[in-house]
Parts: structure tokens; sequence; C-alpha cells
């Protein structure tokens, strides 16, 4: 089935995962806020860099989710965050990883991608960073507080978010803090562009399951380029999960948009929340179980 939803238009995920039958309406209200914040960015000129970094800052800024301020412990007892936002414009990425003492790794990200000469940033060296961001007044950063492992969702629920503009330029962003009781210093599928994310002229993607299993068959990268080969993005979103479950036996899910606006996503998971919004703006799309 091919689903056009015309320009702009946003998609969220909040993590290919189970969630707790008590906490569906809060998830799917904190999905669909982020889905609205980040379209309104795009409906008041900003770019989908803008609005894909306003989407995942409000889903960290929930508790809902293994991410942000609802990061996990790892097996130290300590809160390690990965984040990723991409340009698929100009084919750029600024990324954190295991980085500790922060609320809001998205918006390191952003700026790793925007003040700093390098894509990546890891551990401690990404923290310095994060001092440096404070300092120049780059992003006003709230108090980190007690980060918690919610008890409403198994782990790996990494939220996502994709945004394309009105002229079909495409950006991603994710975030996650892996899973409770992980070995210090994992790094996942999440930061790494063409795993976790992907974004290019043709269509972004934002994935979302066990990273390990993720890596091990680039997914993002691998739907983008089953797009760039003529596959609309509903079949990509299928595909990718059938290959990963075929070689890799492991659970997935993603969401895909293309630069005109059709829309993909799949996962083999008992849930995948995701809001679908378009200019007003209008959810389309809100759904624990969704399907196309």
């Amino acid at each position: 089935m091919v689903f056009r939803t015309g320009l702009p238009v946003v998609l969220v995920h909040g993590g290919a995962t189970r969630f707790k039958d008590e906490s569906h309406a809060a998830i799917l209200e904190a999905v669909s806020e982020a889905a609205k914040q980040s379209m309104s960015v795009l409906e008041s000129g900003g770019s989908s860099l803008d609005a894909v970094e306003t989407g995942v800052w409000i889903l960290e800024e929930t508790t809902l989710f293994t991410a942000g301020r609802g990061g996990c412990k790892n097996s130290e007892g300590v809160v390690e965050l990965d984040a990723i936002v991409m340009d698929g414009h100009r084919l750029e990425s600024g990324a954190v990883m295991a980085v500790s003492d922060v609320v809001h790794p998205v918006s390191l990200a952003r700026y790793v991608l925007e003040r700093t000469p390098v894509s990546q940033v890891a551990g401690e060296g990404a923290t310095r960073v994060y001092r440096k961001m404070i300092s120049d007044g780059y992003r006003k950063e709230q108090a980190n507080g007690e980060s918690r492992l919610p008890p409403i969702a198994d782990p790996c629920d990494t939220v996502g978010c994709i945004a394309v503009d009105k002229h079909g330029r495409i950006a991603v962003a994710s975030s996650t803090s892996g899973w409770p009781g992980m070995l210090p210093g994992r790094v996942g599928d999440t930061p790494i562009i063409g795993s976790g994310v992907y974004a290019n002229e043709a269509a972004g993607v934002a994935c979302t399951g066990k990273g390990e299993q993720i890596l091990r068959i680039c997914m993002a990268r691998t739907a983008v380029s089953y797009i760039e080969s003529g596959m609309p993005p509903s079949e990509a979103a299928e595909k990718s999960v059938s290959v990963l479950r075929e070689k890799t036996a492991g659970q997935a899910g993603l969401v895909i948009l293309d630069r005109e606006g059709h829309v993909g996503l799949d996962y083999d998971t008992p849930h995948m929340p995701v809001a679908l919004c378009l200019e007003g703006p209008e959810i389309v799309l809100e759904s624990m179980k969704p399907k196309l």
C-alpha cells in the first residue's frame, strides 16, 4: 500500500517494545504532542532539523521513555545516553554516545553537528562538549534530576522523529539510554549513522529495537537503499524488518518518510507507538499498533 500525506509532514515513534496497558493513553498523548510541536516549528518557518530536535526533546522530557529524563541505569548505576541528528539535504550528522549528566542529548548532538569539527563524541569527551554548549548559551538546559527506569515498558523504547519540510528537505533525530543493567560504555545502533537513523534527499529512516541486531544489517541505510531502487516506503519498511529477522533473529521497528511525504512503517514487537502529523497541526495517525 502506498500512503502519501503531502508536505510538510512529521512522523514520531516511541519505540518498538511492549508497553503496559495502563500507559497507552499517556504514551499516545506524548508522541502526538511531540509530532504537533515539531510541525509547529515547520509552520513557523523552522527547518526540518529544528523540527526533529524539538520532537525528540519533548519525548526526552517526559520520563515515559528510556531516553532523556527517563533514561535507565547501566550495571554500575549510571545513566548513559545516546542521541543523533541527521540533515538529509547536507548529508551531515551529529551524535553523542554514552554521555552522562545530560537531560537532552538530542540538543547536544545538534551542537556537535553545528559547532564542532567532528560528527561523533563519546563519554567524558561528550560531557565536556556539553559544558561548552551550556557556557556558550547554545541551549538552556534544565536541572538533571533523578533519572529512573519507567515501570511502564520493557527496555529498548528508543524515540525518534522524522520531518520533511515543504521543500522536501528531510531530517531525522533519535535518542535512547539503551536497556537497564547494560555494560557501561555500551553503544547501540541509535547514534550510528546508517544503522539507527539515516537521511538523504530520497528519504529518512528512524529505527528502534535491539541495537546489536540492527547494527548488523545497517538497517536505516538498507531501508533507504530499497527506496532509492524504486520500492515504496511501506514495502521498504516491511522488507527491512523481514531481513533483520531472517539474518539476526532480532526484533525491531522502523518509520520512514520520503521526500514526497510517502510513509512507511513496520515492526514485529507488541507495540510501536507512532503519531503522524500534517499542517494544522493535524494528527492523522495515532496508534500503539499502527498499520497503514
